[in-house]
């Protein structure tokens, strides 16, 4: 049952058009806050049981973030800087929140599995609902399920709901990957549909590369696999393989001549997936740039040891000059208020961290990243692998360190080496036999 809840908490911390006015918590939060009670509880019952491996590193990355933050928030207060109390207070209780479900998930390893069907499960659902709503056949009062043309679902905007659209595909891809049987294979491959669906409709360009980005460290890591599974014994598979590596090389010298020659047409084809044809792209780029610039000044500016929580960026005039143009006012939307004072996030979780906590922050961040990496490597998972690498290109164009679902997917990979063997626990049929002597 608690695996359960954990999966439907994961899943409403996006679906912020149910808060209530004024109100920071929404029906997600309050899920996992109950489910950390219900473990917590568990657990003095139970008695103390000995910690996962991936415990002790996420609580050293947040104990180096946690010094990070509050020698950033010293540096703002020292310095004079104009913050926003309310958005200091809640990025220190989404840190805290997101730390204890990260631990606390890390701590029961063996049911990772099983939470991330419920989550697959809940995803088709609720991503159908949503979909739904947006053509007009189910109304919900006081949801708005666009963003102008843009596809939001429950979400406040379509970034939001970007995110646990790419974590659910690619959870779906790892399960499918590493099911025991074709039934199970198809039931993930099956239930990934309504992500791939509602992530298209947001028109999340950065949706589109992260996929593409998964897909392809998926399709050479699983190549390597094959031709490392060849040298052990002879298999089809791992044929392919090696037909593959040897071939895509010299495929790809005899197309390129063609592809210059076809530039034109290429770039319009894959502008197209973009929103919009690709039309907004040049002002997005230039729009980022100015972000990422500012965010850069902003660290340097605090000695690099950041400003603390919160945005920490000038809001764009480009952005202002949109907002009174449109004329257009959107139901259970925020936007930071124009008053001055520096509100704005930079959307990329790099650059957003390090103007929180400077370099301190980013290195125990990439630290993390890279224990998850090495972990999925070793543990040969392909698709934990394609997870972190969609979460990583993600992370490039948006703000991810607060969402729960993403640290869903970080302790997985984290987990990777528990995973496996207990996978291999409970399919004892695939091990071979040992000869009787």
């Amino acid at each position: 049952m608690t695996d359960f809840i954990l999966a439907i908490g994961l899943l409403l911390t996006t679906a912020s058009q149910f808060r209530l006015p004024g109100v920071p918590l929404g029906p997600g939060e309050v899920t996992l806050v109950v489910w950390i009670l219900a473990m917590l509880g568990r657990s003095l019952v139970s008695g103390v049981r000995a910690p996962s491996p991936a415990v002790p590193a996420l609580l050293a990355f947040w104990g180096m973030f946690a010094l990070a933050q509050s020698l950033g928030l010293l540096v703002a207060m020292a310095t004079g800087e104009a913050i926003e109390s309310d958005l200091v207070i809640h990025d220190a209780m989404a840190y805290v929140l997101v730390a204890v479900v990260g631990c606390l998930c890390a701590n029961g390893a063996t049911r990772l599995r099983r939470v991330g069907w419920y989550l697959l499960i809940g995803g088709a659902v609720s991503l159908s609902l949503q979909c739904l709503s947006a053509i007009g056949s189910l109304s919900i009062p006081g949801i708005d399920p666009w963003y102008w043309e843009r596809f939001r679902g429950w979400s406040e905007n379509p970034n939001q709901l970007a995110v646990i659209c790419l974590i659910n595909v690619l959870v779906a891809l790892y399960l499918a990957d590493t099911a025991p049987r074709p039934g199970a294979r198809a039931a993930a491959l099956l239930l990934m549909v309504p992500a791939l669906v509602a992530g298209r409709l947001s028109k999340s360009d950065t949706f589109m590369l992260a996929l593409l980005a998964a897909a392809i460290v998926w399709f050479v890591l699983k190549l390597l696999a094959w031709v490392r599974e060849d040298r052990l014994h002879a298999s089809l598979s791992g044929q392919v393989a090696r037909v593959a590596m040897v071939g895509l090389p010299l495929l790809l010298l005899c197309v390129t001549p063609l592809a210059l020659d076809e530039a034109a047409d290429i770039r319009g084809f894959v502008t197209g997936f973009a929103k919009n044809g690709g039309a907004e792209v040049s002002e997005e780029t230039d729009l980022r740039l100015t972000l990422w610039t500012q965010a850069i000044e902003r660290g340097i500016h605090s000695a690099m040891i950041g400003l603390g929580p919160g945005p920490h960026l000038k809001i764009p005039a480009a952005i202002i000059a949109g907002r009174v143009s449109t004329g257009v006012t959107l139901i259970n939307i925020t936007h930071p208020a124009q008053n001055g004072t520096a509100n704005y996030e930079a959307h990329n979780t790099i650059l957003d961290v390090f103007t929180q906590g400077g370099l301190l922050a980013v290195a125990s961040f990439l630290w993390l990243l890279a224990q998850a990496t090495r972990s999925a490597y070793r543990s040969r998972s392909a698709g934990l692998m394609a997870l972190l690498a969609g979460a990583a290109t993600f992370m490039m164009t948006g703000n991810v360190v607060r969402q729960p679902v993403f640290w869903f997917a970080i302790v997985l990979c984290l987990c990777a080496p528990v995973l496996s063997i207990r996978r291999r626990e409970l399919v004892p049929s695939i091990q071979p036999a040992r000869p009787t002597t």
